[in-house]
């Protein structure tokens, strides 16, 4: 998956606040699926991280 696809889907996810355990999947198959994590898709899984963290959005089975 390209770079701009990762963030349009991660986009798409945080919209409502909220992150299911789907999307959470979905995201880390897409950041996972050539067997390596490039600094660019881990500055956007920080980015996740933090907003969970700051409350900003919530993550929900």
């Amino acid at each position: 998956m390209e770079l701009t696809e990762l963030k349009a889907l991660i986009n798409r996810a945080l919209a409502d606040k909220v992150l299911t355990r789907a999307e959470q999947q979905q995201i880390l198959k897409a950041v996972t699926a050539d067997q390596e994590v490039s600094p660019e898709e881990h500055e956007l899984l920080e980015m996740i991280v933090e907003r969970l963290n700051s409350g900003e959005i919530r993550a929900v089975d």
